[in-house]
């Protein structure tokens, strides 16, 4: 044990008191203290101490062994925020089994997906996946897991499409190996429960994938490729007859290129079996669109003539116009074939002209029309106006119906045909895209029912959601269909469903809303009822309608917290309150007006006063019956007010003007007493040679000062200090002078006492007379002094009578001492009592006699002392006892007059 253990006993960490115990613990610094960290993070009697030690300690081993098996709810929480921190800091493989103990009793549902997205530790992730239900977070975790492994298994607990769906999105460009294996995940489930317009989502997928193989985009071996894509649209089931042919078709060219020359016909895939006999008739358009565009290849490059290339363009208008719904491949197709038609184009043109060199005529009036026409009708559809561009061409082919066969410019008829074929491909296209956004339209709002949003900002999104698909519906749908919606009707159902499924969820948000909103116009209906009673009321008070004004502007602004059908009336009410109110308000502004317009009146009427302080007087008292009066309108109130100051502004500049001259006066004052201050301080200030004379100059100035009148405080605890400095050193003076007279006079007495003693004790020669004694003028006592010592030391002097003198002195220096001693209240000795008893008696009867000249004490005191000193020389025998008394009384005495 320490030294200073022993000396002052236990250390504050094992005190008896936890509190304190705790607080050592959490602060102190003892060695030994921390040595028992350990020991008193998991055996102290006190949750408090443990967790003071386990704060100290902050390690995850004894975190976790506290988590583990502690019941205290503050050591629990500070276990569960340490080792939150912990796991998702890095992983411990030496504690994976601890924590996963640890988290298995973690009911913090944000923590649980924190961990399930960033947790280092895979097994601590798999474990809070496994706590985790929602489809979405299982896909955006997917998507997100390094894993495969954990990834494989992720992928194998969410079952809802249009989660799986947004995962093959997502993925389809950065992973594609998850990509295919969320399709096939997607294709299972589609197939399992027969949801058949997803199974045409991932055919539309395979067909866009073999279609950009058909064009040569694909990287890598395309045999390769195509068995894949063969592998994969062989698990589908129930897909539609126009993705079929279309993947057929692809499927097809893509065959043709890696196994048969260019020229030879294509062979009939056996996967043909088992198309209908419409697959049948589109795969023979497209083998003779093929045949055709070899064909244009080949006249393209060769002279030709005109026939052929006549020829050529009408079979490629007729071919490309019986196409239903051209595919990516067909549209690569026409890509690569338009710059090869306009140049056919072209060639036919110019063979077509006249030979002669003489200047063509120009087309005629309603050929140059149906040319701007149909420019008009291409500038829109590279605008994508389809709509217009549908109506423009009906309109167009309107007028042609109504001219003759003959009369139908066969230019004008082949860019119009042209143009319905590229609008019926742009309508196709426009219809498979907008079924791509419906579906994410689709997949968002499916969200919305998972996410946390605010209710009003679900219902925002829905209404946006809606808002677009209605706006979809509008560029498909052309004027004069028979049809009325373009999305498929399945896909309809799906939205519907998903919009319901959102709402249901805010809508128990919205009927306590509703409630709410209920509440408030109850509320208002009093507050508007209230006000109105108020404001029908004989008199009113002025503040209350202001306040109710004020609450009835607040109101109208806030109709949004009202229900919707309520909005309308109370708006009307609220108004028709606050015009009564205003009315009222204006009746009450008009009297407080009036009341100051009359207070104007009385203010013009002090400039007739001639007696400024009784003006000044009736102008404060008209300035609080102005305040008292209330406030007016704004603007009539300022000019009221302007109007008001006008006469009593200048009373008040006199009144200022007054002051300032006072003020002026009080500083010269000040500046005279602050002189006369300076003075008596310099008096105060003089030498001592100096001071005695400077006496009637100082009381010269006091009585000045004191007949000044009012002074200044701080000025007159100047003077006065000045003042009592100049007495006190005045009075030290004086007793100075007193002290050393007495000193004097006590010389002599001393010197008179002593001459007699040497004339007792030497009868024959009389003491000589001492030559240094000291001399004070005008003095009695001094004189008297003086001659006793002359007659003493005096040759011719007789003995006997000098003897017979100083027997008598000694009677009278007793008489003195005993007087001395009356006065001064000291006792006499038993001796000279009755003396004192007879002077007690005389006393008296002379104060009963005479009452109206009684001495003072020092008077009195100033007589003793003059009869002392002229007893002496006193008998030897008796001189040191009355000098002791009469000294013993004179320190009382002068004790006593201070």
């Amino acid at each position: 044990m320490k030294l200073t253990s022993r000396l002052f006993g236990r250390p504050a960490w094992q005190d008896r008191d936890p509190a304190l115990r705790a607080q050592a613990v959490a602060q102190s610094r003892d060695a030994d203290l921390i040595k028992k960290l350990p020991e008193l993070a998991q055996h102290d009697e006190s949750p408090a101490v443990r967790l003071a030690a386990l704060d100290r300690i902050d390690t995850e081993a004894f975190w976790l062994d506290a988590r583990l098996r502690e019941s205290d709810e503050a050591i629990l929480e500070s276990a569960d925020e340490f080792l939150a921190r912990a796991v998702m800091r890095k992983a411990n493989p030496d504690m994976v089994k601890e924590r996963l103990e640890w988290f298995a009793r973690i009911e913090r549902p944000g923590l649980v997906r924190e961990a399930a997205r960033k947790a280092p530790d895979e097994s601590l992730r798999a474990a809070a996946l496994e706590r985790i239900q929602s489809p979405g977070f299982l896909g955006d975790c997917y998507m997100a897991e390094h894993s495969d492994k954990l990834a494989a298994r992720i992928l194998e607990r969410i079952e809802q499409e249009s989660t799986l769906q947004r995962v093959v999105d997502r993925l389809r460009k950065t992973n594609k190996k998850r990509a295919r294996a969320a399709e096939q995940r997607l294709a299972a489930i589609a197939a399992a429960s027969g949801h058949d317009e997803t199974v045409a989502q991932i055919a539309g997928r395979l067909v866009e994938q073999a279609e950009v193989l058909s064009r040569g985009n694909a990287e890598g071996d395309r045999k390769e490729l195509l068995e894949r894509l063969e592998s994969q649209w062989r698990e589908l089931q129930s897909v539609p007859e126009a993705l079929e042919r279309r993947f057929q078709g692809a499927a097809r060219i893509v065959r043709n290129s890696l196994n048969r020359p260019a020229t030879a016909p294509p062979q009939r895939d056996p996967a043909e079996d088992r198309t209908e006999p419409q697959a049948a008739e589109r795969a023979q358009i497209d083998v003779n669109l093929s045949r055709l565009a070899e064909r244009i290849r080949q006249q393209a490059e060769a002279s030709g003539d005109d026939a052929t290339d006549s020829e050529l363009l009408s079979q490629w208008d007729r071919a490309w116009n019986a196409l239903e719904q051209p595919g990516t491949t067909e549209q690569a197709l026409r890509e690569e074939m338009l710059p090869l038609l306009r140049r056919i184009q072209k060639r036919h043109e110019t063979a077509s002209k006249p030979s002669a060199p003489t200047r063509p005529a120009a087309p005629s009036a309603d050929t140059a029309a149906l040319d701007r026409r149909l420019d008009e009708v291409g500038e829109m559809l590279e605008a994508g106006d389809l709509v217009a561009a549908h109506g423009a061409l009906r309109d167009m082919q309107s007028t042609l119906g109504k001219l003759p066969a003959r009369q139908r410019p066969g230019k004008i008829v082949g860019r119009h045909q042209r143009m319905e074929g590229r609008l019926k491909e742009m309508r196709n296209w426009q219809h498979w895209s907008n079924n791509q956004v419906r579906d994410e339209l689709i997949a968002k709002v499916e969200q919305l029912a998972e996410s946390d949003q605010h209710p009003d900002a679900i219902t925002s999104a829905l209404k946006a959601a809606r808002a677009e698909w209605q706006r979809l519906e509008s560029l498909e749908l052309f004027p004069g269909e028979k049809r009325r919606f373009a999305a498929p009707h399945g896909q309809w159902r799906r939205f519907q469903a998903a919009c319901k499924q959102a709402f249901e969820q805010a809508r128990p948000f919205f009927e306590k809303r509703s409630e709410v909103k209920e509440q408030n116009l109850e509320t208002l209906d009093a507050f508007i009822e209230k006000g109105m009673q108020t404001a029908d009321a004989e008199s009113p008070d002025r503040d209350e309608l202001l306040g109710f004004m004020r609450k009835a502007r607040q109101a109208i602004r806030r109709l949004d917290d009202l229900p919707p059908k309520a909005r309308g009336p109370s708006a009307g009410r609220l108004k028709e309150l606050m015009n009564r109110l205003s009315d009222r308000l204006d009746e009450a502004y008009e009297q407080v007006e009036l009341a100051k317009r009359r207070l104007v009146a009385e203010a013009r009427e002090l400039a007739h006063e001639k007696d400024l302080s009784a003006a000044i007087e009736q102008a404060k008292a008209l300035q609080a019956r102005w305040q008292k009066a209330g406030s007016g309108r704004r603007r009539i109130e300022q000019q009221l007010w302007k109007e008001f100051r006008e006469p009593i502004d200048p009373l008040f500049k006199q009144l200022d003007h007054q002051r300032e001259e006072k003020k002026q006066e009080q500083q010269e004052a000040v500046a005279e007493l602050e002189a006369l201050c300076r003075q008596a301080e310099e008096l105060a200030d003089l030498d001592d040679e100096q001071l005695p004379e400077a006496e009637g100059r100082f009381r010269g100035l006091s009585e000045d000062w004191h007949g000044r009148g009012r002074r200044p405080q701080g000025l007159d605890k100047r003077f006065s200090a000045a003042e009592n400095k100049f007495s006190q050193r005045l009075n030290e003076l004086h007793d100075r002078a007193r002290n050393q007279a007495i000193e004097a006079l006590q010389v002599l007495a001393d010197a008179v006492q002593s001459a007699w003693q040497q004339r007792t004790e030497s009868s024959d020669t009389p003491p000589p007379r001492p030559d240094d004694l000291p001399t004070i003028d005008g003095d009695p006592v001094a004189a008297g002094l003086s001659r006793q010592l002359t007659r003493v030391t005096e040759p011719d002097s007789d003995t006997d009578e000098l003897a017979q003198w100083v027997a008598h002195n000694g009677e009278e220096a007793r008489q003195v001492a005993v007087e001395m001693e009356f006065l001064a209240g000291v006792d006499t000795p038993a001796v000279d009592r009755d003396r004192r008893m007879d002077y007690q008696v005389k006393r008296l009867a002379r104060q009963l006699g005479d009452r109206s000249s009684q001495p003072d004490l020092a008077s009195e005191f100033s007589d003793l002392q003059q009869r002392w000193y002229a007893t002496f020389p006193h008998p030897t025998e008796v001189h040191g006892e009355l000098a002791d008394r009469v000294g013993k009384c004179s320190k009382v005495l002068r004790s006593m007059m201070g």
